[in-house]
């Protein structure tokens, strides 16, 4: 046999074995408790960001409409599903320093819950706690480009946050 035959040998061997432990990508489960039809609210923030809660639950939105658009409902009365949530906190760590006093990189830490209602208000899921973090670098001298990079590691933060609350979410363990 050569090489190129191999070669697919394995791939078709690899695939199988995929196939058969049951592995998939995250997110692609179903939706809890039957729920087809998700209506997302505005999550609470009770962190010291202010608007943050609006970019999450943008992020939140934007991950259903990737991944599931035909399960994310129009308005609260069409939904089987309401997904709530919290903004617990968001934190700012030391990661690096220079030296005492001086830091190189920080993170920034967010912690979030969120749930899963039927219109009735019963509670269908719940995440727990779902944490995230996301580090910058601190420009010494120049506070502008670091709250630059600040803003833009909560971005990112916030991307990865939805990211967690989907995939848990849609996980079928």
């Amino acid at each position: 046999m050569n090489a190129r035959g191999c070669c697919w040998l394995v791939i078709v061997a690899m695939a199988a074995m995929l196939a058969g432990c049951g592995y998939r990508f995250a997110g692609s489960g179903r939706l809890p408790a039957g729920v087809s039809r998700v209506y997302i609210t505005v999550l609470e923030n009770r962190s010291i960001e202010s608007g943050y809660e609006s970019t999450l639950t943008n992020d939140l939105v934007f991950e259903f409409t990737r991944n599931r658009k035909d399960s994310l409902a129009k308005n609260r009365s069409s939904a089987d599903g309401i997904l709530t949530g919290t903004l617990v906190s968001l934190s700012i760590q030391n990661v690096s320093r220079a030296s005492i006093s001086v830091a190189v990189e920080q993170r920034v830490v967010g912690v979030m819950t969120v749930q899963l209602e039927s219109p009735d208000g019963r509670i269908l899921w719940s995440s727990g706690t779902i944490a995230e973090r996301h580090s910058y670098s601190v420009v010494a001298g120049d506070q502008i480009a670091t709250d630059q990079n600040k803003s833009a590691a909560l971005a990112v933060l916030s991307l990865k946050l939805a990211q967690a609350a989907f995939n848990q979410l849609t996980d079928d363990f």
